[in-house]
């Protein structure tokens, strides 16, 4: 296959040429080679986090593992989460993100492998039960910490998906404030259990604002809720107050108007020796998913030794692309056109 590869990039009739994607299936050995695109252009596998968690003081050793493994989960799909974010969260507001993780974070990991046997945390202090009666000392020790050390593997897409629609990666395009009209069978109090998830997505309850929300409980028994922005519109339904709000507001940060970024932003990279590595750094591009989405690639300029490949993406941060660009293309001679 690499033979056919290289007879069509290094013809000086064909690499002269600048070919769209779909003009490269006239060669038979780029056409066996592009049939697998769809599975070279996914993103790449997200590399392991490396990550430490103890469990309470005393606990049961089968019972501290466990504690120890699900809070090293909640650690790792929390570290992941703040790469893809596009700012850093405050203090607060990280926190709260850390508590929306945490009865998520196991069905968000992909694979584990502890890097050693658990162990007690050496720096740890024995401690003493309290003693039953003033003045007795108990001569029962609590047993230190167990402490797991693991490389924990999790769904970068999901979890970018799940702070999307929270509305933590909209950026510029989000409305930050919204008007709420209560209807029969809602009240004020009511409200009371989306406070904390009001602070997470950033959003602040005005008299006036361009989006607007409305709440009502139908005869039926559950809640319905509408949300307007401009020509738009979400509805949702539930029982669960907490639920319909992630829900409506999942909708409407999800949808494509309000995707951060610049749709359609061209980058073109020069000197690739073969068709290959451009696929390979398209792969690349998609993994890069807390500055790119949308990755699409266009048009391969073939070559001898030095082709060039065009892409377009949703651009949501153009500083750490250019960072990633920088650390990536000197070491594989490659050239940033764009």
């Amino acid at each position: 296959m690499r033979q056919g590869l290289e007879a069509c990039v290094n013809d000086p009739d064909y690499s002269a040429r600048l070919l769209p994607l779909p003009a490269l299936l006239r060669c038979l050995t780029l056409a066996a080679f592009l049939c697998l695109t769809p599975g070279l252009l996914a993103p790449a596998l997200a590399e392991p986090i490396r990550v430490s968690a103890a469990a309470d003081p005393g606990s049961e050793p089968l019972l501290a593992r466990q504690q120890a493994q699900d809070r090293a989960f909640v650690e790792a799909v929390f570290q992941t989460a703040q790469r893809i974010l596009p700012t850093p969260l405050v203090a607060p507001r990280a926190e709260l993100l850390r508590r929306f993780l945490t009865p998520r974070a196991t069905a968000l990991v992909q694979s584990f492998q502890e890097v050693a046997p658990a162990k007690p945390l050496a720096s740890a202090p024995v401690e003493k039960t309290p003693a039953a009666k003033p003045g007795v000392e108990s001569d029962q020790v609590l047993q230190p910490p167990v402490t797991l050390e693991m490389d924990v593997e999790v769904n970068r897409a999901a979890i970018s998906t799940l702070l999307s629609r929270l509305g933590l990666l909209a950026g510029s395009r989000h409305p930050k404030v919204f008007a709420l009209r209560l209807g029969q069978g809602v009240a004020e109090a009511d409200l009371k259990p989306l406070s904390d998830l009001l602070a997470l997505q950033g959003l602040a309850r005005m008299a006036q604002a361009p989006v607007q929300v409305t709440l009502e409980r139908v005869p039926q028994g559950y809640l319905k809720a509408v949300l307007y922005a401009g020509a738009n519109s979400f509805v949702t339904d539930s029982q669960d107050m907490t639920l319909l709000w992630l829900d409506l507001w999942g909708k409407y940060f999800s949808a494509r108007e309000q995707q951060p970024g610049g749709a359609g932003s061209p980058i073109e990279v020069s000197g690739f020796s073969h068709v290959d590595e451009v696929l390979e750094f398209t792969k690349t591009l998609a993994s890069w998913d807390d500055c790119l989405r949308e990755v699409r690639l266009d048009v391969v300029d073939m070559r001898s030794g030095n082709s060039t490949g065009r892409w377009t993406a949703r651009l949501t941060s153009p500083e750490r692309l250019d960072a990633r660009l920088r650390e990536y293309l000197p070491g594989r001679k490659l050239t940033a056109v764009r």
